[in-house]
Formats: C-alpha cells, sequence, structure tokens
C-alpha cells in the first residue's frame, strides 16, 4: 500500500499522472459510494450524480492524455497490462450507460455503482502495474 503514497518527481507530467491516479482512484470510489446508496435507498440516479460520473470519465481521459504524453518523453510503465487498465478506464462508464436505461431507473445506480467499485480495481491496478 505504500506505492499509492511514493511520488517520484522525474517530470511535470510523470507527477501529475501519478496525481491524477490517486484522483481517480479516490473518487471514482465516492461514485461507487453514492450509486449504490442511491439503489439501497429505491432512487434512479440524480441529475447531479450523473454529471459527477461525465466528471469522473473525464478524469480518465485527461488521465491517459497525460499517460500518451509520459509516452512520448520515453517513460513507460512497469508492466504492459498497465495500458489495458488505462483502456479499461476510459471505456467502463459508457459501457455502463450503455447497458443502463439512460440512467432513469433504480437498476441504473446499482450499474452506475458496481462501475465505479469496479474502476477503483481498475485504478489500483494501473497504479501497481505503473510503478516500478
Amino acid at each position: 500500500m505504500t506505492y499509492l503514497l511514493a511520488v517520484k518527481h522525474d517530470s511535470l507530467p510523470l507527477t501529475l499522472h501519478q496525481g491524477f491516479a490517486r484522483a481517480f482512484l479516490i473518487y471514482s470510489a465516492l461514485m461507487a459510494v453514492w450509486g449504490l446508496f442511491l439503489y439501497i435507498i429505491g432512487r434512479p440516479p440524480s441529475g447531479g450524480y450523473l454529471g459527477a460520473l461525465v466528471l469522473d470519465e473525464g478524469l480518465a481521459l485527461l488521465q491517459g492524455v497525460v499517460g500518451l504524453v509520459l509516452r512520448t518523453q520515453g517513460h513507460a510503465p512497469h508492466d504492459a497490462l498497465h495500458y489495458l487498465y488505462g483502456v479499461v478506464a476510459v471505456v467502463s462508464l459508457p459501457a455502463a450507460y450503455y447497458m443502463s436505461d439512460e440512467g432513469t431507473t433504480r437498476r441504473d445506480s446499482l450499474y452506475f455503482g458496481l462501475a465505479g467499485l469496479f474502476l477503483v480495481g481498475v485504478a489500483l491496478r494501473g497504479i501497481g502495474t505503473g510503478s516500478g
């Protein structure tokens, strides 16, 4: 777990990439809790929650762009699976939305909450395979 706290200051993009990874991890965890809470109390996703999911997706995309900048600078992850986790992080929320009823039913709260929980795992694996 100490690799979650360690930050290497080799370059600004690397520092940003590591920081955005932690932000994505924490934000996805909050989205998971919020979505599962909405499901438990029997409510569909609110507009605020759907907007927050868009921000989570934007954070995943920003993380990917910074990762591509790092790659052009010659940085490479410890494990090539890191690239897969990056792609999965970007496509998971759109996939959950595609499977949902466009955020209008109680079940959609469950889908998005579980997607957030899945993204927590993806973020942890991405951090683990990127560190080295």
